[in-house]
């Protein structure tokens, strides 16, 4: 059972004290500095020196839980718990693997029986439960701070506790309570750099750029070889060359050099570079990226996340069939649970790039199950789907992205164009036209202009669309109201766009003529919509004809 000497939280602190701290205090460090094989190879040695010592199996799993392989993790915690049933940090890293598979019931038994275990003064647990819950897929910062509340009962002046609680605080975005916490532990530890880090991040979050470098340089100047306060300059300068576009060449570049610093302060391990490989992406370095997953690659040339890099690389240097198979390896290697919404987000990307538009767009609708934000690819799918005319598909990919909550209203304008285009191109080609399409491109139509009621094309649109849904006469004259509020704006409302607007006007006035003389008989209205014509085109032929036919015969 771990003494009141320990101060450690998964990964964090280091031990302070005891026979063979040196070499675990090493191995702790290592993790904390994220040189995550150093730390796995130091830890696999001690659990073959020490082999009764449970302590070296808890930190070896959390090593292999912080590099996203559980299932190792699971092994190893099983391990630590055979060789000393009575240590409780393994039980912890249990319901952590616990969590990460989804089953809390499971976890909280394995939580519950750590702290049966526990002693009187130990506040680790407490700790390493608080961080599971942290740091799992779906995290619960309301019971890990219920288990950090219940941890500064027993040790208020713990560096740990504070550290730990400024994350749950962060989680929730409650960025000056995290902010304290974080001080706190830097007051209480001077050598717990990892929480003056999290204040640079806690203003990188704030945007406040400036701050945040300072603070990590502030870090540097304490220890220049602290690896993960290059990893955050370098996110920070990523952020800060996003938010400037004059900027942007120079900051990026900064960035690039900065998560080199990092990958040479770490082993160059195969996470290592996945978590460079995850920034390349962030920074769309796709050449880079693509040469980082091929070294990757001679390294673990089975490893399934590195098929992923390749594809996401492969897609943005235009080499779209390698996505295609690369994904699809991807997929068929790992757990269903693994698949992220961006990795069906670039297959479906890569099969309309080749033509596989039905394929794309269902897995388009599988990357919206995953992550409901995913809607916001579907605006730029529809739009390339809608330049190609292939106005069916674009009317799905919008379908998909008006349930964007964040969605623009130029989604309704292409997605009601695209069901009414759908429906002219299927007559046109003599298919069986189904009307609801009709109704679909009105409904779309409609809302834009309950949103934005001047937009001129709309009402020009709803005009269209009812003159199709009226028989071929327009006895009933279902346009005429789209049509004349289409006119008031163009000419009224916004006269500056009746110049660009010729050819509309043309439309609707000619439509209002011939409504005005076949259905309600009146050729002195009618005469008047054709004039207008006229003034606009003089060598309308039609309208000349119609002129003609309801002129008073001589």
């Amino acid at each position: 059972m771990i003494g009141k000497k320990w101060c450690l939280s998964i990964g964090f602190l280091w031990a302070c004290t005891a026979v063979y701290a040196q070499s675990l205090a090493d191995a702790k460090k290592a993790i904390d500095a994220e040189q995550y094989q150093k730390s796995k190879s130091m830890l696999q040695v001690l659990t073959v020196n020490q082999p009764t010592n449970a302590e070296n199996y808890f930190y070896l799993g959390s090593v292999y839980m912080k590099t996203d392989h559980p299932d190792s993790a699971k092994m190893i915690f099983s391990k630590g718990v055979s060789i000393n049933v009575n240590y409780p940090l393994n039980y912890v890293g249990q319901g952590a693997v616990a969590l990460a598979e989804g089953d809390s019931v499971v976890a909280k038994e394995r939580f519950d029986r750590a702290l049966l275990l526990a002693g009187r003064r130990d506040v680790l647990p407490f700790l390493n439960i608080a961080t599971a819950y942290i740091k799992t897929s779906k995290p619960d910062y309301v019971r890990a701070l219920a288990y950090l509340e219940k941890a500064k009962e027993i040790n208020d002046k713990d560096a740990g506790l504070y550290l730990v609680m400024g994350d749950a605080y962060r989680g929730q975005l409650k960025n000056s309570e995290a902010y304290s916490a974080y001080r706190t532990a830097f007051d209480l530890n001077k050598t717990l750099l990892r929480s003056k880090v999290e204040l640079g991040v806690i203003n990188k979050m704030s945007k406040a750029f400036q701050e945040s470098v300072d603070e990590f340089n502030s870090v540097l100047s304490i220890d220049p070889n602290y690896g993960p306060a290059y990893r955050e300059l370098a996110e920070t300068y990523y952020l800060w060359a996003n938010s400037d576009a004059a900027k942007y060449s120079a900051r990026i570049k900064q960035a690039l050099s900065y998560y080199e610093k990092y990958m040479d302060l770490t082993d160059r391990s195969l996470d290592s570079r996945m978590r460079h490989a995850d920034f390349l992406i962030l920074a769309k370095e796709y050449k880079a990226l693509e040469a980082e997953a091929n070294e990757m690659a001679k390294i673990d040339h089975v490893n399934p996340r590195i098929l992923r890099y390749k594809a996401y690389a492969a897609y943005e240097n235009g080499n779209y069939d390698s996505t295609i198979q690369a994904l699809k390896d991807f997929m068929g290697k790992v757990d269903p649970k693994r698949i992220i919404a961006q990795d069906y987000l670039y297959l479906g990307r890569a099969e309309i790039k080749v033509g596989s538009i039905d394929e794309g767009i269902e897995d388009f609708k599988r990357a919206i199950s995953i992550d409901s934000t995913s809607t916001s690819a579907m605006s730029e799918i529809g739009k390339t789907l809608y330049d190609a005319k292939k106005y069916g598909q674009a009317a799905q990919a919008y379908e998909l992205s008006v349930k964007n909550s964040k969605r623009s209203l130029l989604d309704y304008y292409y997605l009601g164009s695209s069901y009414y285009f759908d429906y002219g191109s299927r007559k046109v080609s003599n298919q069986n036209v189904d009307a609801t399409l009709l109704a679909k491109a009105d409904s779309a139509f409609s809302y834009l202009i309950q949103r934005a009621p001047t937009t001129h094309a709309a009402w020009q649109f709803r005009g269209r669309i009812n003159r199709q849904l009226d028989d071929e006469n327009d006895s009933k004259g279902l346009a005429v109201p789209y049509y004349e509020k289409y006119i008031d704006i163009i000419t009224v409302t916004k006269p500056e766009l009746a110049a660009k607007n010729v050819p509309g006007l043309v439309e609707a006035y000619t439509y209002l003529g011939s409504v005005a003389a076949r259905r309600d008989r009146n050729n002195g209205k009618a005469k008047e919509y054709f004039d207008k014509v006229l003034a606009l085109d003089p060598n309308n032929e039609v309208v000349k004809q119609a002129l003609k036919a309801i002129s008073p015969k001589k």
